[in-house]
C-alpha cells in the first residue's frame, strides 16, 4: 500500500510542479501588468486566475461567434476576478481589464446587472459592454509600458510553453491510474 501512496504523491507533485506552479506564475505576471495599469488609472487591481480549462466570454450562452471565442477568459465583476485560459494573449488580458475599468466606473453591482441582461438579449458583438471594452482596450494599449510587454514575452509566454509541453505527460500518467482502477474494478465484478 505504501508504494501506491508514494506513486500517487509523486503524481500529485507532478501536477503541482508542471501545471499549478506555472499557472500561478502566469497569474502573478498578469497581475503585475494590471497592477501598473491600475495604479496609472487610480483604480483597484483585479485578481487574475489562470486555468487550463477552455473559457471565453460566451461560455454560458449559445452565442459561439468567432469574435467571442477570441477572448479566452471572462470577467467576474462582483469579485473583481479576471479568469484567463493559460494560453491567453495580451489582447485578452487587456480586454478583460477594460471590463474591470468599466465596472469600477459605473459600480460593480450595476455593471453585473447590465451585463447579465445583455448576455441574455444580445449576441456578443452587439453588447454595449463589449463595445465599450473594445474601445477601452485601444486606450489601455497606449498606456502599456515597455516593461509590460517584456513581462508578457519573457515571463508569461515561457510558462505557456512549459504547460503545453508538460500537460500531456501529466494527463498520460493520470489516465494510466484511471485504467488501473478500471482494471481492478472489472476483476472484482467477476468474483
Amino acid at each position: 500500500m505504501s508504494a501506491g501512496r508514494d506513486f500517487i504523491n509523486q503524481v500529485i507533485a507532478e501536477i503541482e510542479n508542471s501545471v499549478l506552479k506555472p499557472l500561478e506564475d502566469i497569474e502573478s505576471s498578469a497581475e503585475g501588468i494590471l497592477e501598473g495599469l491600475s495604479e496609472r488609472m487610480n483604480i483597484e487591481k483585479p485578481r487574475v486566475i489562470a486555468t487550463v480549462n477552455q473559457t471565453n466570454e460566451c461560455v454560458e450562452y449559445i452565442d459561439r461567434g468567432q469574435e467571442c471565442q477570441a477572448i479566452t477568459g471572462k470577467y467576474f465583476p462582483e469579485e473583481s476576478i479576471i479568469l484567463i485560459n493559460y494560453r491567453m494573449d495580451m489582447n485578452t488580458l487587456l480586454h478583460l481589464f477594460a471590463h474591470h475599468v468599466h465596472a469600477v466606473e459605473v459600480g460593480k453591482a450595476k455593471y453585473a446587472r447590465v451585463r447579465r441582461l445583455e448576455e441574455l438579449r444580445l449576441p456578443w458583438e452587439l453588447r454595449p459592454t463589449e463595445v465599450v471594452a473594445m474601445y477601452r482596450t485601444t486606450q489601455i494599449v497606449r498606456m502599456l509600458q515597455p516593461r509590460d510587454w517584456r513581462v508578457y514575452n519573457e515571463e508569461i509566454k515561457p510558462r505557456i510553453k512549459e504547460i503545453d509541453e508538460k500537460l500531456n505527460s501529466v494527463r498520460f500518467t493520470v489516465n494510466y491510474i484511471e485504467r488501473q482502477v478500471e482494471h481492478i474494478l472489472s476483476g472484482r465484478r467477476s468474483i
